[in-house]
C-alpha cells in the first residue's frame, strides 16, 4: 500500500501500538502484512495485550485477531483515509528508534505457573492473558466468554480453561447467586485446590436451601471445575495440599487419576454436609446421577476425558459414599429414614443392584454374605472409614445394599415400636454386640415399647416385628438363624420369653394365654411358668400399696388368677397366691419401717424375717392384737410363701434351721407369742390370759422337732407380768384374781419349757406370787372380819330396836369362839409354816417335775435320783391329811385348785431353791 510505503520498521511497530491503544486495530492485518519481520504474530498480539484497551468490547477486535491467526483468510482492504499516520510521520528514523526501545511489551504468558507452555500456539496464550487483564482491569466477565467463544475450538487447552474456570466463574457471578455481596475473579478461582474449591463453590449452597441448589452446583458448578481436573497447574496445587495437610481422611483412590482425586473431596463434602442438612444431600443423591451428570454449558463433552472403566469406578465411589451418609445419619425421625431409603434405592438402580433391595412386604426376607458383613469391625463405622475403598460396610455390592435396606427396615419397625436408635447403633447391635448385650438390647426395645403402649395396639403384629428384628425372616425358625438379625444372638426361646413377660406388662393376658398355653405353644410349659412367675413377681415388687385391687397389686393378682388354671400343680403359683394373700391382709394395719419409709410389698420379699413384720403391726397397732386369727392367717400364709421363721439360737446367736413340716407350728407360736406381748404392752392381761390357755396350752411341746423356745419365754414374761402403777389402785379382789391369774400362767410355763434351766427362775416368780397371795389372803380375811363386825353390830343399824339381853350374850359368845378358831389357825399355820414346804409351791413343783420327766430325757435321771436319795420309803412330799383338812375348809383357794391339777413330785435338788424343808426334816 502506498500509504505505507514510507514507513521503516521502526515506524511500523509505533504505529502499531498507536492503533492498538486508540483502538483502532483493523488496519493491523495489513500493517502486519507490509511488516512481517517487524510485527510478527508474537509482536503484534503482545502489543494488542498491552495497548488495547479492556474495556472494548471483544466483538470489535475478534476478527482482527482471527485474521492476524489465520494466514488463509483475504486481508480487508482500507484506503489511506483509513488510517491514522499522523502519530508517527513526523518522527525521524532515530527518534522512532528510541521509542520503539522505550517500550515495555506484556508477555503472552500469564504467569509462570499457567498452563501453557511452549507448545501452545501463541493465540491462547494471548487469550488466556487478555481475559486476566479484562478481569482485573474491568470486572467485566462476559467479555472474556466473548473473546473465547471464536477461538475455544481451536485449541483443546483453551476450551478447558474456559470450562473449568470462566463457566463456573459466570455461572457463580452472574448465574446462580447475582445477589452476593462480593464477587470471585478469575485469580481466585485459578489459585484453588480441588479440595478448596469443592468447599467454596458447594459452601455457596448455603443451610436449609432448596434441594435442587445443590444439585446446580453439583452440575454446572463441581462439574465443570472437575473437568479441569487433569490441567498441569491444578495437579501442582493438588500435590501442594497434600504436602501440607496433615491428615488424610479418606483412602486413596487406586488408580490415582485426575478425576477420582477430584471427586473424593465431593463425596467428603457431601458426607460431611448431611450432617447438618441431610434433606439437601439425600436431594443431591435422588436428583443427580454423579459424575457422570455434569453440565459443561455445551461447550464439551461430559464423559469424553473418562477413560476405561473410570466412569464406572467414579459412580460405585459415589454410591460408597451414599451409603456413607445412611450410617453416618444419626436423625431418627421418619422423614429421615425414608430419605435414606431414597438413596439406598436411588444407588441400587445406578450401580444395577435393584434385585439386593428386599421386597416391599412390612416383614421380608433378607438374604446376604454374612462372612462378608461378618468381618468387619466396629471402626468400620467410624466416619474417617466409611468411604474406605475396602469397607465392605459402604462399597455398593448386593451384600451391603441388602444389608443396609434390612438395618433401615428395622429402624422403621424400632421406631414404631417407639425405640428409636441410629443406623450406626443398629449396625453395631447386629454385627459387633455379645449374646448378653443383645438380650439388653432386646429388653431395652421392649421396655420402651411397654413404657409407651397405647391402647388400641395391635401386640399381635408387635410381636411378629419383634420376631422378625431377631433374624430377619418373614418365617419363623426355631434354630439359630442363617442370617443375622438384629438380636440373632439371643436364642429364640429367650425372645419368646421376653415377648411373653412384654404382653403380661401391657395387661394383654388373653392374647398371651392363647399363644403360650397352645399345644403349639413356642415355649415349653416351664418356661412360661417361669416367665409369668417373673412377670408377677415384677409387678409385686413395683406395687406401692399392698392392696391386691389396686395397682401393682392387682396386676400380679390377675396375672395369678390367668395362669394359674393352666399351671394347677405349680408350687411357685401356690406360693405366690400366699404371699400376695399376707400382703394383701397387711395392707389394712398402719405399718411404717425404719426411718418413717412407708410399707411396701417388696419389703417383705427383701426383709431376712418377714413374720417380724407382724411385730412392727402390733406396735403400731394398738388393737391389733385382737385379731389373732388374722395375724396367723399371715404367718401361715409367709410361711406358705416360702418365708420360714427364724428362731434364734441362745447358745450360738445364730439362726437355727426350722425343717419345713414344722415351720407352720413354729410361725404359729410366734404370732401368738407376739400378740401376747402386744396385750401385755396394752395392759391386758385378760388377753394374754386367754391367749395362752386356748392357743397355747392346747399344743403339746413335742409338737415339732425343734426346741421350742419362743412359747414357754412369752408364757414366763406374761407370768411376771404386773399392771402399772395407776392414780387409782385396783380394787383387793381384781389384785387377787390378777395374781391368781398369773400363779397358773406360771404353772403352765413350768410344763412349756423345754429344758431345766429356766426351772429355778420360773418357780421363784411362783413363789413369790404365792407369798403375795397370802398377803392378800390375810388382808381379805380382815376386811370380811372387819364387815362382818359391823354387820352384827345392829346398833349401828339406824332405827334398830335392838335384841335382848339373852341375844346380845349369845351373839357376842359366838364371836369370841369365832375369833379363838382363827387365831389358833393361824398359829397352826405359823408352826408349820418351820417344819415344812408350803403345801401348793411342792404341788406345782411335782407337776413340773412330771412334764419335764416326760419331754426331757437328762431331767429322767435327775428325778429318779431325787426320788430314791431324798424321799424315805412311805413316804410323799403331801400328807393325805393335810389334802382332807385343804377340803373342809369354807372356800377351797384357787391356788389350791391349780396345784391340784399337777401331778407328780419334784427331787430335792428343785426343793432346795424354794427355801423349804420338807415334812420329814
Amino acid at each position: 500500500m502506498a500509504v505505507l510505503a514510507g514507513l521503516s520498521g521502526a515506524h511500523a511497530i509505533l504505529l502499531a501500538s498507536h492503533l492498538c491503544a486508540s483502538g483502532q486495530i483493523a488496519a493491523l492485518p495489513q500493517l502486519q502484512a507490509q511488516f512481517p519481520g517487524y510485527l510478527p504474530l508474537e509482536r503484534v498480539l503482545r502489543l494488542l495485550l498491552t495497548f488495547l484497551p479492556e474495556s472494548i468490547e471483544p466483538q470489535y477486535y475478534t476478527p482482527v485477531l482471527q485474521e492476524l491467526v489465520d494466514t488463509s483468510s483475504s486481508l480487508s482492504v482500507l484506503s489511506e483515509d483509513d488510517i491514522d499516520l499522523s502519530s508517527v510521520k513526523d518522527l525521524s528514523e532515530a527518534a522512532a528508534r528510541k521509542r520503539v526501545r522505550k517500550l515495555r511489551l506484556l508477555p503472552l504468558k500469564y504467569r509462570d505457573d499457567d498452563d501453557s507452555d511452549d507448545t501452545t500456539d501463541l493465540l491462547t496464550q494471548f487469550l488466556i492473558h487478555r481475559a486476566h487483564r479484562i478481569d482485573a482491569e474491568t470486572s467485566l466477565q462476559p467479555f472474556i466468554l466473548d473473546l473465547l467463544l471464536p477461538f475455544y475450538e481451536r485449541s483443546p487447552v483453551l476450551r478447558t480453561w474456559l470450562i473449568s474456570s470462566l463457566i463456573p466463574l459466570l455461572r457463580l457471578n452472574y448465574e446462580y447467586y447475582p445477589d452476593q455481596d462480593g464477587t470471585f475473579t478469575l485469580d481466585v478461582i485459578e489459585s484453588m485446590d480441588d479440595q478448596t474449591a469443592v468447599n467454596v463453590l458447594l459452601s455457596m449452597t448455603g443451610s436449609h436451601s432448596d434441594n435442587m441448589d445443590l444439585v446446580k452446583n453439583l452440575r454446572g458448578l463441581i462439574g465443570p471445575w472437575i473437568h479441569g481436573s487433569h490441567r498441569s497447574k491444578r495437579r501442582r496445587l493438588n500435590e501442594a495440599a497434600q504436602r501440607e495437610s496433615v491428615t488424610v481422611t479418606q483412602e486413596p483412590y487406586r488408580p490415582r487419576t485426575a478425576s477420582r482425586a477430584a471427586w473424593g473431596p465431593v463425596n467428603e463434602w457431601l458426607l460431611s454436609r448431611s450432617l447438618v442438612d441431610l434433606e439437601s444431600v439425600v436431594g443431591a443423591y435422588t436428583d443427580w446421577n454423579g459424575p457422570q451428570d455434569i453440565d459443561l454449558g455445551g461447550y464439551g463433552d461430559a464423559n469424553g476425558q473418562y477413560q476405561g472403566d473410570e466412569l464406572a469406578d467414579l459412580q460405585a465411589r459415589h454410591g460408597q459414599s451414599g451409603l456413607a451418609v445412611v450410617y453416618a445419619n444419626s436423625d431418627t425421625s421418619g422423614q429421615t429414614l425414608e430419605g435414606c431409603a431414597q438413596i439406598v434405592t436411588r444407588i441400587a438402580q445406578q450401580l444395577g443392584l435393584e434385585g439386593s433391595i428386599p421386597n416391599d412386604s412390612p416383614l421380608p426376607t433378607v438374604t446376604y454374605d454374612t462372612n462378608t458383613i461378618s468381618s468387619t469391625s466396629r471402626a468400620s463405622l467410624l466416619q474417617n472409614a466409611l468411604l474406605g475403598y475396602s469397607n465392605p460396610l459402604t462399597r455398593p455390592s448386593a451384600t451391603s445394599i441388602s444389608f443396609i435396606s434390612a438395618i433401615l427396615s428395622s429402624l422403621g419397625i424400632l421406631s414404631e415400636l417407639d425405640h428409636p436408635v441410629t443406623c450406626r447403633a443398629a449396625a453395631n447391635m447386629c454385627l459387633h454386640n455379645s449374646e448378653d448385650v443383645q438380650l439388653l438390647d432386646l429388653r431395652s426395645v421392649i421396655a420402651s415399647t411397654t413404657r409407651n403402649a397405647r391402647s388400641g395396639r395391635d401386640w399381635t403384629n408387635i410381636r411378629q416385628q419383634l420376631l422378625w428384628l431377631h433374624n430377619w425372616q418373614a418365617e419363623a425358625q426355631t434354630e439359630r438363624p442363617s442370617y443375622h438379625g438384629l438380636f440373632w444372638r439371643v436364642p429364640r426361646d429367650v425372645v419368646e420369653t421376653e415377648i411373653l413377660k412384654a404382653l403380661l406388662e401391657v395387661k394383654e393376658y388373653k392374647l398371651a394365654v392363647n399363644i403360650y398355653t397352645d399345644m403349639r405353644a413356642p415355649l415349653q410349659a416351664s418356661q412360661v411358668e417361669a416367665a409369668v412367675k417373673d412377670a408377677i413377681t415384677t409387678a409385686y415388687d413395683n406395687a406401692s400399696n399392698g392392696n391386691r385391687t389396686r395397682g401393682g397389686m392387682k396386676k400380679a393378682y390377675d396375672i395369678l388368677q390367668t395362669f394359674q388354671p393352666h399351671f394347677p400343680d405349680s408350687v411357685s403359683f401356690k406360693q405366690i397366691q400366699a404371699l400376695i394373700s399376707a400382703t394383701h391382709a397387711l395392707s389394712f394395719y398402719s405399718l411404717t419401717l425404719q426411718h418413717g419409709v412407708p410399707f411396701q410389698p417388696v419389703s417383705i420379699r427383701v426383709h431376712q424375717d418377714p413374720l417380724s413384720l407382724i411385730e412392727k403391726v402390733l406396735d403400731q397397732n394398738p388393737k391389733g392384737y385382737t385379731n389373732l386369727d388374722d395375724l396367723l392367717s399371715i404367718g401361715r400364709n409367709l410361711v406358705a410363701a416360702g418365708f420360714p421363721p427364724i428362731l434364734p439360737d441362745s447358745d450360738s446367736h445364730e439362726h437355727t434351721p426350722i425343717p419345713e413340716e414344722d415351720a407352720p407350728i413354729i410361725a404359729e407360736r410366734r404370732v401368738i407369742s407376739l400378740a401376747i406381748s402386744s396385750a401385755l404392752a396394752s395392759d391386758d392381761l385378760d388377753t394374754a390370759y386367754s391367749y395362752i390357755f386356748t392357743r397355747l396350752a392346747t399344743q403339746t411341746p413335742s409338737s415339732t422337732s425343734v426346741k421350742d423356745d419362743i412359747s414357754w419365754r412369752a408364757v414366763y414374761n406374761a407370768g411376771r407380768y404386773r399392771s402399772p402403777a395407776t392414780s387409782s389402785p385396783p380394787s383387793l379382789q381384781s389384785q387377787i384374781n390378777q395374781l391368781s391369774q398369773r400363779m397358773e400362767i406360771l404353772s403352765l410355763a413350768l410344763v412349756l419349757v423345754p429344758y431345766a434351766d429356766p426351772l429355778p427362775e420360773i418357780l421363784g416368780a411362783w413363789r413369790r406370787c404365792d407369798e403375795e397371795m397370802s398377803v392378800l389372803r390375810s388382808q381379805e380375811s380382815e376386811e370380811e372380819e372387819i364387815w362382818d363386825t359391823k354387820g352384827d353390830t345392829v346398833s349401828m343399824v339406824p332405827g334398830g330396836f335392838g335384841p335382848s339381853d339373852s341375844e346380845q350374850d349369845a351373839l357376842e359368845t359366838k364371836q369370841q369362839h369365832a375369833r379363838r378358831a382363827r387365831a389358833y389357825q393361824q398359829q397352826q399355820q405359823q408352826n408349820r409354816s418351820h417344819e415344812e414346804a408350803p403345801m401348793g409351791l411342792f404341788e406345782v413343783a411335782r407337776g413340773a417335775a412330771m412334764a419335764l420327766h416326760k419331754n426331757t430325757l437328762p431331767l429322767r435321771g435327775m428325778a429318779a435320783a431325787g426320788s430314791s436319795t431324798s424321799r424315805p420309803a412311805g413316804h410323799d412330799w403331801v400328807d393325805g391329811d393335810d389334802d382332807h383338812e385343804a377340803d373342809s375348809e369354807d372356800r377351797m383357794r384357787k391356788r389350791d385348785v391349780v396345784s391340784n391339777m399337777v401331778t407328780g413330785g419334784l427331787a430335792s435338788g428343785i426343793g432346795w431353791v424354794l427355801g423349804a424343808q420338807p415334812v420329814n426334816r
